[in-house]
């Protein structure tokens, strides 16, 4: 059986080729040195702005003597500046390529650099225009790696040409396992990689919400008194429009699931209390479709949160603050979250926490009011819809309860670490940066997989071992498959992409899943007192982790650093610091070796025996390898837009063979 998963998809059919009405070209540099290349590409747009098919691409260049154009390949030829001219059918649209003088590549009285197999250097003063390297007594092999140090989005071209140098043999890797898990699937491989980009998209927007709608509400001063003025009636009640602390089943009462605006526009749905447990309160929307689950099915859920759940996210993060005066948190099953996906979506929306029911609906002291929160600590799941009225993911009972329990351990995170913020550490920084409060969610996930899948922390799992019963295979299909088809991704395109960028596409959360996962495996102490100490801090962002990890690192970039050259050597079969490692997982084997890329590395190289280009995002990096022959010298020319490399991109060089 193979994955469903769909590769640059964009939405939509054609019938056939639109009319072009403009050309858009996208060149990653206009300046390139004599000898020097770069590829420019051309797409079609319709009216409305957006790609359509229009038919073949016709280059033209104004001086082929200072740079040719073949299939959208530049050339520089002599110094100066060409026009290059893209058609597709009527319409053109033209760029200006500048050549430079040609960079030595000459090594003529440099000591070539010669390095032993598995060692580190950073490049350093000539060697970051042009590094000579000596191909020794029998011949040598590396990887050079620019990685972007900065949080600047804006992406930085990074030229490389090599010399002397020829293509690198196989992989620098060591021997594959065997394809275990893919020669056994399990049925819920297709449906846990649909939640994707959708979302993701949804949950990102939902934070947006809450940063600019509620963070206004916030004002200064202590708001201990407020978790008694949430309790609106005697302490055995709660602030959920006013239920009793301890709930009757059948009892009926309205909840806000407005999704869109914080407190504004109620979407009032009528609730029914199906069960109530030591830490949970089920509620369910009366409007619900038939073939949903049974209230003794609500109760087993409900059972499933007090003795998996709640004491598992407690222990990583800490207690939420109790604003409603029942040590409960309540789940409210409705239709309204179904209806967020439409049918035929490229993925779903599983659930979510909403900040908003964490604030008064009237005014205090310390807030401003509210007035569509529903007061209280909560999540808004879907129902069993089995019909498919709604769209076609929610269809099986038995696929939606195992997927509720990663979306509760997720989206309890985030409920943990807002009121903790907000009423235990009163910070003024109330809300998490996007990309670390994602990250410690997809760390909850992997925590629910240690427990379930009898594991734990710094055990170097790989693929046999993450398939060797099904029990096991269970509990990395239901709980831990999504962070590792994320982190793919971002290891596909690891120079675009970053552990601390504020997008929260996939490959962000992947890469900060594995930051936060190398970051506590790096450090001394158990992963739940750095947890604690990310959700207990008046900061947020890079400032917040670099206080909490200030043991292990210098900084984010140097973690970053470390954490990328650890994508290359972590169980490669090369002795290294360990420090370039993930003590947790063999990642490349579990990843590249049949679980998700059959029998390959995951990690995107280029060669540098001809010349390479790598786009760098803040926190993005590239790796160009080469080799140089026995009794040899090659030579790597380096340079960004035809001039010097810029001191924020920390060039890397490893020796692998």
């Amino acid at each position: 059986m193979g994955l469903l998963l769909c590769a640059a998809c964009s939405g939509g059919g054609s019938t056939g080729p639109a009319a072009v009405a403009s050309v858009q070209l996208n060149a990653p540099t206009n300046t390139i040195a004599v000898g020097q290349t770069t590829t420019i590409t051309a797409i079609a747009l319709g009216a409305s702005g957006t790609a359509t098919t229009g038919g073949t691409v016709t280059w033209q260049t104004s001086s082929a003597a200072i740079a040719t154009i073949t299939a959208g390949l530049v050339t520089g030829v002599a110094a100066g500046s060409a026009t290059i001219t893209a058609t597709i059918g009527t319409k053109s649209s033209q760029t200006t390529i500048t050549v430079t003088p040609p960079i030595s590549t000459s090594c003529s009285g440099v000591t070539p650099l010669s390095l032993s197999v598995g060692a580190v250097h950073t490049l350093t003063g000539a060697e970051r225009s042009t590094l000579c390297i000596s191909g020794g007594a029998a011949g040598s092999e590396y990887v050079l790696v620019p990685f972007k140090a900065d949080t600047v989005s804006a992406t930085v071209s990074v030229s490389m040409t090599g010399a002397g140098t020829t293509a690198p043999v196989g992989a620098p890797t060591a021997a594959v396992a065997a394809n275990f898990i893919r020669a056994q699937p399990h049925a819920r491989l297709l449906s846990s990689v649909t939640h994707g980009a959708f979302g993701a998209a949804f949950e990102h927007r939902l934070r947006t919400v809450e940063r600019t709608q509620l963070t206004p509400l916030v004002t200064a001063g202590p708001r201990g008194t407020l978790l008694r003025g949430m309790q609106r009636a005697s302490a055995n009640r709660s602030a959920i429009l006013n239920l009793p602390a301890t709930p009757t089943l059948g009892t009926y009462f309205q909840l806000n699931t407005n999704s869109n605006d914080a407190c504004t526009n109620r979407l009032n749905h009528t609730a029914r209390i199906a069960a109530v447990s030591k830490s949970a309160i089920i509620a369910v929307d009366s409007l619900a479709p038939a073939g949903g689950f049974t209230d003794a099915e609500y109760a087993s859920f409900a059972a499933t949160f007090d003795t998996l759940i709640f004491p598992l996210d407690t222990a990583a993060y800490g207690a939420p603050a109790d604003l409603d005066n029942n040590g409960r948190v309540l789940i409210f099953f409705t239709q309204t979250v179904n209806q967020l996906t439409p049918k035929g979506a490229g993925g779903y929306i599983g659930g979510f926490f909403f900040s908003r029911d964490l604030f008064p609906d009237s005014a205090t002291s310390q807030f401003q009011a509210c007035p569509a929160s529903n007061q209280g600590e909560m999540f808004y799941v879907p129902v069993v819809d089995a019909n498919q009225l709604y769209n076609e993911f929610f269809a099986s009972k038995a696929s939606f309860q195992i997927e509720l329990i990663g979306t509760l351990a997720h989206e309890f995170q985030h409920l943990i670490n807002a009121s903790r913020r907000l009423y235990v550490t009163q910070a003024t920084n109330w809300d998490e940066e996007v990309w670390l409060n994602e990250g410690m969610s997809h760390i909850a996930e992997e925590l629910l997989y240690f427990h379930e899948a009898g594991f734990a922390p710094k055990q170097n799992l790989g693929l046999m071992t993450v398939s060797g019963n099904q029990t096991v295979r269970n509990a990395i299909n239901n709980y831990q498959l999504q962070n590792l088809w994320r982190l793919d991704d971002y290891l596909s395109a690891p120079g675009l992409n970053s552990p601390y960028a504020e997008n929260d596409s996939l490959p962000t959360r992947g890469s900060t899943y594995q930051l936060l996962r190398y970051s506590m495996d790096e450090s001394v102490q158990a992963n739940s007192v750095y947890l604690h100490a990310l959700v207990d801090s008046p900061n947020t962002g890079i400032v917040n982790y670099n206080a909490v990890f200030a043991g292990a690192f210098a900084n984010i970039f140097t973690a970053v650093q470390q954490q990328v050259l650890a994508n290359f050597f972590n169980d490669a079969g090369i002795a290294v610091d360990p420090k370039y490692s993930f003590p947790s997982w063999n990642y490349r084997d579990v990843i590249g070796n049949g679980l998700l890329t059959p029998a390959a590395n995951p990690l995107a190289m280029q060669s540098l025996a001809g010349s390479a280009t790598f786009g760098l995002t803040g926190g993005g990096v590239g790796y160009g390898r080469f080799r140089v022959v026995t009794g040899g010298t090659g030579s790597i020319v380096i340079s960004a837009a035809g001039g010097a490399v810029p001191a924020n991109v920390v060039m890397l060089l490893i020796r692998t063979q």
